[in-house]
């Protein structure tokens, strides 16, 4: 009886810590609700809020051209240097379609960031892309209540973005991955010490 008892608990404990590890797009994919652009000192920067979950995946670089996602068509936006945002897991608009972000491309009439566009919304990834007028310095980075990421265009001086260097290249994919991987070392953790305290209890029996 106490073996099986104790199998019971611990089937229990894997189904509670693999829904714990399991990634957040599949309990509740994120919703674009912002896109948004202003100056600040030694930089400007744009700012993709979300509703329902932590900042997606995501991917940021610059391209020699953006295009549109499903036809391949360009897409031209002004500036000298095209800066692409690419979320995944994520959607632009509502269960019933209705588009929640507006509108879909807006001039900004800033030093650095000349124009922001959407280049798609479709299978839950969500493009964008940004009209800088030369290849400067980015920062990311990502705030929570509510959830942005925020991405800094160096305009120069000593205000700008900290930690942005020289590199201007593209970024690799970033995301809320830390919670999945600490609920997944405690769900290795709980079953090394099952396998142990079973072996044990065999042993005494």
């Amino acid at each position: 009886m106490r073996l099986v008892r104790t199998l019971v608990v611990t089937s229990l404990a894997a189904v509670v810590l693999a829904m714990a590890a399991a990634p957040a797009g599949a309990q509740s994919a994120p919703t674009l609700v912002d896109v948004r652009a202003g100056r600040h000192p030694g930089f400007d920067r744009v700012v993709f809020e979300f509703r329902g979950a932590a900042v997606p995946r995501h991917r940021i670089g610059y391209v020699d051209q953006l295009v549109q996602d499903g036809s391949g068509e360009p897409v031209a936006v002004a500036g000298a240097a095209d800066l692409e945002v690419v979320f995944h897991g994520v959607n632009a608009h509502d269960d019933d379609g209705t588009p929640t972000v507006g509108p879909r491309r807006f001039s900004t009439g800033l030093p650095a960031v000349k124009e922001v566009a959407q280049t798609g919304d479709f299978e839950a990834v969500v493009g964008y892309g940004i009209g800088i007028d030369r290849q400067r310095p980015i920062k990311v980075s990502t705030l929570s209540h509510p959830s942005r990421l925020v991405v800094d265009v160096a305009t120069g001086g000593t205000g700008g973005p900290a930690g942005a260097g020289a590199s201007s290249g593209e970024l690799p994919f970033t995301g809320s991955h830390n919670t999945e991987l600490l609920a997944t070392a405690l769900a290795l953790m709980a079953t090394g010490a099952t396998v142990l305290a079973l072996a044990r209890r065999t042993r005494t029996v």
